[in-house]
């Protein structure tokens, strides 16, 4: 078996690669990000009784990021209106956000955590979306992307 694996070894090594055929050899450029924009930060709080996120409305452009972070009350989340977000919308959110919750809803983010969600590809309109865990409380909110 070394015999074999030798001769295949000198054999290999008397020649240079050709790859033009071979594709699993072939390296892959990763796309370009698509994410060009500005980089944007919506804080999750509690003020007395309230719950709300700061602002409770943002404009930005597709591209974008919106960071959340969680800053104070409990857990909280951002969960958008599956039926509120443009045409489209929905798919390149689901693929935004990372260690979702469900679908277009981040996981529950504890004080001092934060998620960002990248807009790029995103189809202008309006985002609504809440906190799951206060959504009674009126924990809300809108962001308008802009071309």
């Amino acid at each position: 078996m070394l015999a074999a694996v030798a001769v295949v070894l000198v054999a290999c090594g008397d020649k240079k690669a050709d790859t033009s055929g071979d594709t699993t050899l072939t390296a892959v450029t990763p796309p370009a990000s698509t994410t060009t924009g500005t980089t944007h930060e919506v804080q999750m709080v509690q003020e007395g009784e309230n719950f709300k996120y700061l602002p409770e409305e943002l404009t930005i452009k597709a591209g974008d990021i919106v960071v959340f972070k969680s800053v104070s009350g409990g857990l909280h989340n951002v969960q958008f209106y599956p039926d509120s977000i443009p045409p489209g919308a929905q798919a390149v959110l689901d693929a935004a956000i990372p260690n979702r919750q469900g679908p277009v809803s981040s996981e529950l983010l504890d004080a001092g955590q934060q998620v960002s969600i990248s807009f790029a590809g995103a189809p202008a309109g309006e985002y609504k979306y809440f906190c799951m865990p206060h959504l009674a409380m009126g924990m809300n909110a809108k962001i308008n992307v802009t071309m």
